[in-house]
């Protein structure tokens, strides 16, 4: 699945790896650590650019259905551009 940002670069997104739920769980958990565990576990793991990495991690949300920039409270999709501020959130349910 290719995923962009209208807030962030690239401009013309990026390709979103098929990752498990538990992997999904497991960058959540490292990234509500220090973000920069679940930036390496995406290079390490799951073989992608420290860009890739870092992009991703940016838009996991910390809570499931709150947006990461403006607090939206209403995302209801996995990959979800908020309706308020218009930003990636990757809304993983884990």
């Amino acid at each position: 699945m290719n995923v962009k940002c209208k807030n962030c670069l690239p401009e013309e997104g990026i390709e979103i790896p098929e990752l498990s739920l538990s992997e999904k769980k497991r960058i959540l958990e490292l990234k509500l650590q220090s973000p920069i565990y679940s930036v390496k576990y995406l290079i390490d793991f799951c073989g992608l650019s420290h860009m890739e990495a870092k992009y991703i991690v940016t838009h996991v949300n910390r809570t499931y259905g709150l947006c990461n920039r403006c607090n939206f409270d209403k995302l209801d999709k996995e990959y979800m551009i908020c309706p308020k501020c218009e930003s990636l959130n990757f809304n993983w349910k884990c």
